[in-house]
């Protein structure tokens, strides 16, 4: 399978083939099945994240007992984990600088 250049803004969950579209964070080259992975990633941190927002005012709950917020975290991880698989060095270097991949990568 060929592979194509994205760039990807982890804030917004965007994925676009034009650098000019967006203001990128990263660049990476992948399948289009690797883009659809990571695009079902994005989704799933999405919708945990909405689903986290009703608990969060909540002063009693910590953030690590809430199980959304344990899907959060996951889901935010595979996204960095895939995005330092798929991307170029620059992308890798900054992500291996923000220490948020558990055990390696």
């Amino acid at each position: 399978m060929d592979k194509k250049t994205y760039y990807v803004n982890v804030g917004t969950g965007e994925v676009l083939e034009d650098s000019t579209a967006l203001n990128y964070e990263f660049e990476i080259s992948a399948t289009e099945e690797e883009f659809d992975q990571l695009q079902e990633l994005f989704e799933e941190t999405d919708n945990t994240s909405q689903a986290s927002y009703a608990t969060s005012w909540l002063p009693w709950s910590v953030y690590y007992s809430n199980e959304t917020n344990q899907e959060y975290d996951y889901y935010l991880t595979e996204v960095y984990r895939t995005l330092h698989r798929l991307g170029n060095e620059q992308t890798k270097r900054h992500i291996e600088s923000m220490n948020i991949l558990k055990n390696g990568v």
